[in-house]
């Protein structure tokens, strides 16, 4: 075998096997053109003819040429901003587990130059998510990272992102019909349903339930408070369920009325008593049973979401039956680097990514806690 021929046939197995350091002059060589023509092949710019742009495109077929995308971004030297607009939150709440996620994949991606800034609003209050916006828009950013609970207000601000191209990624709920890139966060109709389905294997399909909305006014509820609502209600009417469901909204500053409700419909009722709240804050129903005579607490079987610290200690003191989790830290890391290998690699992601529903009890959530991101 003749030095050149050799050195073709071994240069074309070696990039056959391992296409990761191949070079455009190798490319050149075996396509028998310049790395100009290849050069201009690979980009799609200048004046190729059909003649050399066959033989190259066969070369790149061949050894499954796949171009350095991250040497390639490193080497230009973009820097991209995201912003994350998300509600205020304490220690140990639920979106504080959020942003822990966000704030991981803001590190493992820092050597892209991403940077984020975070745009805080009140999530029982809409001024404060409109007052968040106007700051938002007062900026340019490469992409947005956006909590859903406000859905009208929402909606209007993803036109306004369409409008200019900018992609934008919901988390913790979805909503329906809009341009968003993706979706992170659960089935909040699914979970509804699997609550319901809990419920009723507590109480039976005669008792009396009471959905706690606490500090929301029931007509102020958020887009995932609603669907969890809508799928726990169709459940409910799915298993022909006979009982009363009873709204109670509690202000955890002045039990006063709400305990007095709750009295009423634990007095009446010879059964267990179901209750479940909608978003993550069951501690404070649960914390409302202290306040509750124990011949009439006992009476209650409360579901709840989201294993935060409160709701795990209060599961854990049989307070609490069971909790749905959905990984709130996942949807937090996941959805930052959805949006970032939109922008930096053309990946597309998918559309819907639910995550799992975690049915916790109080023999099971220290394996759950066990589990780090």
């Amino acid at each position: 075998m003749r030095a050149h021929t050799f050195y073709f046939y071994f240069t074309y197995l070696k990039m056959k096997t391992d296409n990761t350091n191949i070079r455009i002059v190798d490319i050149a060589r075996l396509a028998g053109v310049s790395t100009g023509t290849v050069d201009r092949v690979l980009h799609k710019r200048g004046r190729v003819s059909e003649e050399k742009r066959i033989k190259v495109e066969q070369v790149l077929k061949e050894i499954n040429y796949e171009p350095n995308l991250v040497a390639r971004f490193l080497a230009s030297k973009r820097s991209y901003k995201f912003a994350v607009i998300v509600p205020l939150y304490n220690e140990g709440d639920y979106w504080e587990l959020v942003c822990e996620g966000i704030n991981r994949a803001k590190t493992e991606m820092k050597k892209f130059n991403i940077s984020l800034e975070y745009f805080h609003f009140n999530q029982y209050d809409r001024a404060s998510f409109m007052e968040a916006i106007a700051s938002f828009q007062e900026k340019e950013y490469d992409g947005v990272l956006l909590a859903t609970l406000f859905g009208e207000q929402v909606i209007d601000l993803s036109k306004k992102l369409d409008e200019k191209e900018i992609p934008y990624i919901y988390i913790d709920s979805d909503i329906a019909g809009q341009n968003n890139l993706a979706y992170f966060g659960s089935d909040s109709f699914g979970s509804g349903h699997i609550a319901a389905r809990l419920m009723l294997k507590e109480i039976g399909l005669d008792a009396d339930i009471f959905i706690a909305h606490i500090r929301f006014k029931h007509k102020e509820i958020s887009v995932q408070m609603q669907t969890r609502e809508r799928g726990f209600a169709d459940c409910l009417r799915q298993s022909n369920f006979n009982g009363k469901i009873h709204h109670i909204e509690i202000n955890p500053e002045d039990y006063t009325q709400s305990k007095v409700l709750l009295e009423q419909i634990l007095s009446k009722s010879k059964n267990p008593v179901g209750g479940i709240v909608f978003n993550s804050r069951i501690y404070e129903l649960a914390n409302l049973l202290n306040e509750i005579e124990d011949s009439l607490s006992q009476k209650i079987r409360l579901i709840g979401h989201d294993a935060i610290e409160r709701n795990v200690a209060a599961l854990k003191s049989d307070k609490i039956s069971f909790i749905l989790s959905q990984r709130p830290e996942i949807q937090g890391y996941d959805s930052i680097k959805a949006i970032a290998n939109h922008l930096l690699f053309k990946e597309i992601p998918q559309k819907t990514n639910f995550m799992p529903i975690d049915i916790l009890i109080k023999e099971n959530i220290d394996y759950y806690n066990n589990y780090k991101l």
